[in-house]
């Protein structure tokens, strides 16, 4: 999935805001069509098992993950489904900015004091709650170690149908890797831009070192051929494909383009 960004800087931090939740603001859009194939897959991934609480991580800052989460939470809230969107990146915080929402209170506090309604924050999207990252705490990692954070996982979950974590990239600090372990499945998101082979491949072994259920990788950023259709969307430009190591064996693995 590439997302509308200022052409103007090659990066994957120059996104367009009014573009960035996509899937709200232009819903008929093909790019929104591709998050609402990335939904689906996300269901049949599974391997026949609940997906209740849904990593969405990279191996990199810069790749578009949050993007991805948020988006994706958006096309869950929209098919019918209760959708808690959690921002587990208390390093880099931004779903505050893309939502437009206070950042405190928010998963911080909720953590360490256990009041979770006054984290839980309407989203745009009629069944879509968000919460924020809060206070930046000096020590993440302690704070998502902690038997607290389990506590407000099932909370979380006897409020949603589905929790969905923006959590920070793997190969930066562990936070990933504990949030990993407590979630039932992973995505994991590449930009063409930002990662190389060898740094995705550490990455997924480091999930699967802590036996996270990666389900499949959204691949971002792949250039932009305007003229084929008029605007600026290939079908090529988002890729959504099953990981071997989980939810589909070699006979089942399936590509899906939009």
């Amino acid at each position: 999935m590439r997302l509308p960004w200022n052409n103007k800087n090659n990066s994957e931090e120059q996104f367009d805001p009014e573009g960035a939740l996509i899937s709200l603001n232009s819903p008929k859009s093909i790019a929104s069509e591709a998050y609402r194939m990335l939904r689906t897959n996300v269901h049949f991934s599974s391997g026949g098992q609940s997906i209740r609480v849904l990593e969405v991580t990279s191996a990199f800052p810069g790749t578009g993950k949050s993007l991805t989460a948020a988006n994706l939470a958006i096309t869950f809230a929209q098919a019918g489904e209760s959708v808690v969107l959690v921002d587990a990146d208390m390093r880099r915080p931004t779903l505050h900015e893309k939502f437009e929402l206070p950042q405190t209170p928010g998963l911080s506090e909720a953590i360490v004091t256990g009041e979770y309604d006054k984290s839980l924050k309407d989203g745009p999207v009629e069944g879509l709650m968000v919460v924020t990252a809060g206070t930046i705490p000096p020590n993440p990692s302690e704070l998502l170690h902690s038997d607290r954070l389990e506590e407000f996982l099932e909370e979380m979950k006897s409020r949603a149908d589905l929790v969905i974590l923006d959590a920070p990239p793997v190969l930066a600090v562990t936070d990933a890797l504990v949030l990993g372990a407590r979630a039932d499945g992973v995505i994991f998101v590449v930009s063409l831009l930002k990662s190389d082979k060898n740094a995705a491949k550490r990455s997924l072994e480091a999930l699967r070192g802590v036996n996270a259920k990666v389900l499949g990788a959204v691949v971002r950023g792949i250039p932009n051929h305007k003229g084929r259709y008029g605007g600026g969307y290939y079908y090529n430009d988002y890729y959504y494909y099953y990981d071997s190591g989980y939810g589909a064996d070699e006979s089942s693995k399936e590509t899906a383009t939009k």
